[in-house]
C-alpha cells in the first residue's frame, strides 16, 4: 500500500473510531429534539458570526505580510479568497496542511521572493496557535475548579510559550542555543533550519506587525469561543448554558485536539466536546453543539469550492504572466 493510501486508511479509521465512540453512547431522540427546538435566531446569528470571523483571519495574515511584501497580490480579498480556499482543504480533504499548501501556491506564484511569502501561512499559523493555547492556560490559571499542581504545569508552560517569542524575536538566544545543539545536527539540516529561522526572526523583527496580528488573533478567538458559548445558549432552552469561562478552557483544548490526523479532525472534535460538555450540559446537548460546529465548517468550506472553481482559471489560461494569477 502506498504510503499517501496508508495516511488516508489511518485518518479514516481514526475518524470513524472517535465517531463510534461518541454515537454510541447518544439519544439519537434526545438530540433530533434538541436541535428541532434550538432558538433558530440564535443558532443562526452565532453561525453568521462563525462565517465572518474569516474575515479578521483574513487581516491577521495581510498584516504579517504587509510587513515584508508590497506586491500587488497583497490586497485583502485576494487573500480572503485564498483563506476559505485554504479552510476547504482543511476542513475536507485528507492532506493534513492541504490549506497551507494550497495558499502558498497561489500566492508565491509568479513572485520572487517565494520563500519570505510562503513562510507567512506558518508564521500566521504560529501566532494563532499561541493565542489559542495561551488563552486555554490563562483561563485554567484563573478558574478554582484546577488543581494547585495543574497550575503549576500551566505556569510552567505559559513561560515556555514565552520563551518561544523571545526565541524567535532575539537572535542572540537563537545564537545560544544553536551554538549548544548545530554540531549534534547534520550540515544539511543545519542549514534548513537556520533559513527557516532567518525567515521567522524577519517577521518577528517586525514588531509592530507582531504585536498588532497578536491583539487582533486575541480578539478574533475570543469572539471565536464566545460564539460557542452562544452555540449553547440557542440549544438549552430554559436551562443555564455552562458558565463561559469553560468555553475559553475547553476550546482551546477542543482545538488543540483537532490536530491529531484524521478527516479535517472530524470524529475527534466531536468526540471531545462530548467529553468536555457533557457534565455541564449533558451528552446529547454537548453533541449538538458539536453538531452546529459543523455546520459552520460546512458552510465555509462550501464558499471556499466555490471560489476554487474561480481560481483555477487564470492559472490554466494565463500561465505566461504571473502578475495575472489572482482572480
Amino acid at each position: 500500500m502506498e504510503k499517501k493510501n496508508l495516511q488516508l486508511v489511518i485518518k479514516t479509521a481514526v475518524s470513524l473510531g472517535f465517531l463510534y465512540l461518541v454515537l454510541k453512547n447518544v439519544d439519537f431522540g434526545l438530540l433530533l429534539g434538541t436541535l428541532r427546538n434550538c432558538r433558530l435566531s440564535v443558532a443562526l446569528a452565532a453561525i453568521f458570526i462563525a462565517v465572518i470571523l474569516s474575515f479578521p483571519l483574513t487581516m491577521r495574515w495581510l498584516i504579517l505580510l504587509k510587513s515584508q511584501s508590497s506586491s500587488g497580490k497583497l490586497q485583502f480579498m485576494n487573500l480572503w479568497k485564498l483563506t476559505m480556499v485554504g479552510m476547504l482543504f482543511n476542513n475536507f480533504l485528507p492532506t493534513g496542511a492541504g490549506g497551507d499548501i494550497a495558499k502558498v501556491f497561489y500566492l508565491v506564484k509568479g513572485e520572487e521572493n517565494k520563500l519570505v511569502l510562503g513562510s507567512s501561512v506558518l508564521v500566521d499559523r504560529f501566532i494563532g496557535a499561541v493565542t489559542v493555547i495561551t488563552m486555554g492556560v490563562v483561563a485554567g490559571l484563573i478558574t478554582p475548579d484546577i488543581s494547585p499542581r495543574m497550575k503549576c504545569i500551566l505556569a510552567l508552560f505559559l513561560a515556555f510559550l514565552f520563551l518561544i517569542f523571545l526565541f524567535f524575536l532575539n537572535r542572540k538566544i537563537a545564537s545560544f542555543f544553536y551554538a549548544g545543539a548545530g554540531k549534534l545536527v547534520p550540515q544539511r539540516i543545519r542549514e534548513t533550519l537556520k533559513n527557516t529561522y532567518g525567515v521567522f526572526n524577519r517577521y518577528f523583527s517586525a514588531k509592530k506587525s507582531i504585536a498588532s496580528a497578536l491583539i487582533l488573533s486575541f480578539l478574533l478567538q475570543s469572539v471565536a469561543i464566545f460564539n460557542n458559548y452562544l452555540m449553547s445558549v440557542s440549544l438549552l432552552r430554559g436551562a443555564p448554558a455552562p458558565h463561559i469561562s469553560l468555553f475559553f478552557i475547553y476550546v482551546p483544548l477542543i482545538w488543540t485536539s483537532t490536530m491529531i490526523p484524521s478527516l479535517g479532525g472530524l470524529g475527534i472534535r466531536e468526540f471531545t466536546y462530548v467529553y468536555f460538555f457533557s457534565g455541564h450540559m449533558g451528552k446529547e446537548n454537548a453533541f449538538a453543539l458539536s453538531v452546529l460546529v459543523l455546520l459552520t465548517i460546512i458552510i465555509q468550506s462550501f464558499i471556499g469550492a466555490i471560489i476554487l472553481l474561480f481560481l483555477r482559471a487564470p492559472f490554466a489560461k494565463k500561465q505566461d504572466n504571473p502578475e495575472s494569477c489572482m482572480p
